[in-house]
């Protein structure tokens, strides 16, 4: 029996050049994956960073008092309105809870804006209507 050295290097040989291919592939490969991460990651911090000031900013046009009125009302000036504050406003104190929309025992700005909006509301509901002439 004869050894055919051809039969065993060829194939040993183009397997050997096949896998420097793919691995020099793969390198590429996750080269531009790399690039493609970093520049994910500056793009979704830009954005979170973004989405963070925006909530800022609502938070503090939240916190804003309504008007006057709940300026007025809110003695302590922690932006919300107790019942032992709303007593200064006697329909308000008569309507608290009813007020008290998320029912944690205070009045935000938001809650005040809403009561007096149903006040104004009622108040052009019950006036009464001239006749025409």
């Amino acid at each position: 029996m004869k050894f055919n050295s051809n039969s065993i290097i060829r194939p040993v040989t183009s397997g050997v050049i096949a896998t420097f291919l793919l691995v020099g592939l793969s390198n590429l490969a996750f080269a531009d994956n790399s690039a493609a991460l970093k520049d994910a990651i500056k793009t979704d911090i830009k954005v979170a960073e973004t989405k963070s000031i925006e909530m800022k900013e609502a938070d503090v046009s939240s916190k804003a008092p309504a008007d006057e009125d709940f300026k007025k009302l809110d003695a302590n000036k922690d932006s919300k309105i107790s019942l032992k504050e709303a007593v200064k406003d006697k329909t308000l104190a008569a309507q608290f809870d009813a007020t008290d929309a998320n029912h944690d025992g205070m009045i935000s700005a938001d809650e005040f804006a809403s009561y007096k909006a149903n006040v104004a509301l009622k108040a052009t509901d019950s006036a009464p209507v001239a006749p025409v002439n």
